[in-house]
């Protein structure tokens, strides 16, 4: 459990989206031989243009400067093969570089050469920067690298032909295209990523649930059967331990966690309030199932709580045959669970009375919940038992409403 722990809270991957600076330490391995790949295509592509270049050097009206641009493309190809991180100012500085070589060309050719269509001296050279952006930071990068490349291309030759948009679109299109394929394997390890921790819990939950059932359950189921045997206040006892047992048992049988993550890297995670109060059924609880209603996990788990204070007031005060009934309602962007119970009602002004005493169990775990949610808290009380309403924004909103005016007093 451990080991899965980390993982879980660890830096896990960013979903993959679009213009997304992603880490490379926390890259997937496909992803990790993309850089590979790139680091060895940057010598051969040099190889090719220094080759190219010099099969045309007697046509070359300034062939030094043209070495010389050969020269400096070199030595940053060198520099990739040794250092190995890939940073968004590390690929700038290159982008740069093939910008302003392209631009040199112009330094190298005369103008006639250059318009009759004469390669530039990088060549190839700036298409591993291109695909490098998109490895790095997804399609838009990508195309926005390939942009630069293509301004680059179109100020140079001043009047460019069919071959020239020709090659301006084949750029485009790798660009994006590496960086939605690249997004994409992100996503997909990130993903399995996931589904490697939920199974680490399900196998860790399947562990603990066979030692709490040989030991613990057990000794509840034990109490349970002997206080009920014995009878007085041990009968007390054994009815609080065979609520314990069951509630530990629902505990174990609940799976994990199957709610979708979420949408965004730092997004809060969700839950499904209708499965947490479920958990809460007896024999004197009843918990109407409407379906899932999916809140964040912070959320849910208040709801949980102030649910779990209201029961707590019922099976205190309400009398010991006092039966209550939980529903959840979503209405108009709104959760609303009410808590009834057929109870014996409070007398008027007993809660304010309570609150005076210090004895703040409504107020604190009910009403100020709700409050801190952006919602409120309305405690109704008579003869036919006590309604518990609360409701709360599904999604947390700038504000905080301020608690509910409550009559009656806690069921």
């Amino acid at each position: 459990m451990g080991e899965a722990d980390r993982e879980a809270s660890g830096p896990g991957l960013p979903p993959a989206r679009f213009a997304r600076i992603v880490p490379e330490s926390d890259d997937a391995p496909v992803i990790r031989g993309f850089w590979t790949a790139l680091d060895l295509l940057r010598p051969l592509v040099l190889l090719y243009v220094v080759g190219l270049y010099a099969y045309r050097l007697p046509g070359v009206a300034h062939p030094t400067r043209g070495w010389v641009i050969l020269g400096v493309l070199t030595a940053w190809t060198v520099a990739t093969l040794v250092v190995r991180r890939r940073t968004p100012w590390w690929l700038g500085t290159e982008l740069a570089i093939g910008a302003a070589a392209i631009l040199g060309s112009a330094l190298v050719d005369s103008r006639a050469a250059i318009e009759g269509g004469a390669p530039t001296v990088p060549g190839l050279w700036p298409a591993a920067t291109v695909l490098s952006w998109a490895v790095l930071a997804g399609p838009v990068a990508g195309g926005c690298a390939a942009g630069v490349i293509a301004v680059a291309d179109l100020v140079l030759i001043r009047h460019p032909n069919s071959v020239t948009f020709h090659n301006i679109v084949i750029l485009l299109l790798l660009g994006t295209l590496v960086g939605y394929c690249t997004d994409l394997v992100r996503r997909a390890h990130r993903l399995a990523r996931e589904a490697e921790v939920v199974r680490a819990r399900v196998v860790e939950r399947e562990r603990l649930a066979r030692s709490v059932h040989d030991g613990v359950l057990q000794a509840l189921s034990l109490v349970h059967r002997r206080g009920l045997e014995v009878g007085g206040e041990a009968a007390d006892l054994g009815r609080m331990a065979g609520e314990q047992e069951r509630r530990l048992r629902e505990l174990i049988r609940t799976p994990v966690s199957q709610d979708p993550p979420p949408a965004g890297h730092g997004a809060p995670p969700v839950t499904d309030l209708t499965r947490l109060l479920l958990a809460r059924a007896s024999d004197r609880v009843v918990v109407v199932d409407t379906g899932r209603l999916v809140l964040s996990s912070d959320r849910a788990r208040e709801l949980d709580a102030a649910v779990g204070a209201a029961l707590d007031n019922v099976a205190r005060h309400a009398g010991p045959e006092a039966r209550a009934w939980v529903l959840i309602e979503e209405v108009a962007g709104e959760v609303v669970v009410t808590v009834r119970d057929d109870g014996a009602g409070i007398a008027p002004g007993r809660l304010e009375q309570a609150r005076d005493q210090g004895r703040l169990g409504v107020s604190s775990s009910i009403v100020s919940r709700l409050a801190d949610l952006g919602g409120s808290a309305e405690v109704t009380s008579g003869a036919r038992g006590t309604v518990v309403e609360m409701r709360a924004p599904i999604e947390a909103g700038p504000g905080i409403a301020p608690d509910a005016p409550t009559t009656g007093g806690p069921g």
